[in-house]
């Protein structure tokens, strides 16, 4: 099996969205998700393409689902994770060309697991990831005005620092954010797995 890695964004308490999307736009960090996925095979679960509207253009969608009837235009239907990483894999140069990747992100896997929380879940279990690409947004989503009906929050898996050990090259230095974008500023840290 080809590496595989994982990317997200997250709040500051490790809130991934809402069963209802996205709960902040961050158009920096979405250019940045391109950047690394591009080219390479995504795996997510059924939420997560729901919440897409569509294919990923110039990426290989494979969609996680019990329903063995499903179908979508641009996407390939996978009933296990397993089964999911071999479609997003398998072939990628033949259907997309070579990696069109520059910068840090040309040496990084080309199959990506991009969501949900169960789907990361799974795949933090499974021990299938060798990088993981976290965004974590400055905001706390879960901090709401007294009254305010909260959302059912979907979190990100927690890192084990006993099996991930943070790349301090490739991540952004501690303390600092990028730019402001949209409803926030944004930073980047990445993780390889322990040897």
């Amino acid at each position: 099996m080809p590496p595989v890695g994982m990317v997200w964004a997250q709040d500051h308490g490790g809130v991934l969205g809402s069963a209802e999307g996205m709960l902040w736009r961050v158009p920096a960090d979405f250019r940045h998700f391109k950047a690394v996925t591009l080219g390479g095979g995504l795996v997510m679960g059924r939420t997560t393409w729901d919440s897409l509207k569509g294919a990923l253009v110039g990426r290989r969608n494979v969609v996680m689902t019990r329903s063995k009837d499903w179908t979508a235009p641009g996407a390939h239907r996978a009933s296990s994770l397993e089964q999911a990483l071999a479609l997003a894999a398998n072939g990628l140069e033949e259907e997309l060309g070579a990696d069109p990747r520059t910068g840090r992100a040309a040496s990084w896997p080309r199959t990506w697991v991009m969501g949900g929380g169960s789907v990361y879940r799974q795949a933090m279990e499974a021990g299938v990831a060798d990088l993981l690409v976290v965004s974590t947004i400055d905001l706390d989503v879960a901090a709401r005005p007294e009254g305010a009906v909260a959302p059912v929050l979907v979190r990100a898996p927690d890192i084990d620092l006993a099996q991930w050990e943070r790349d301090e090259e490739d991540s952004d230095v501690p303390g600092t954010w990028r730019p402001r974008s949209g409803d926030a500023a944004w930073r980047v840290d990445v993780w390889r797995r322990r040897a």
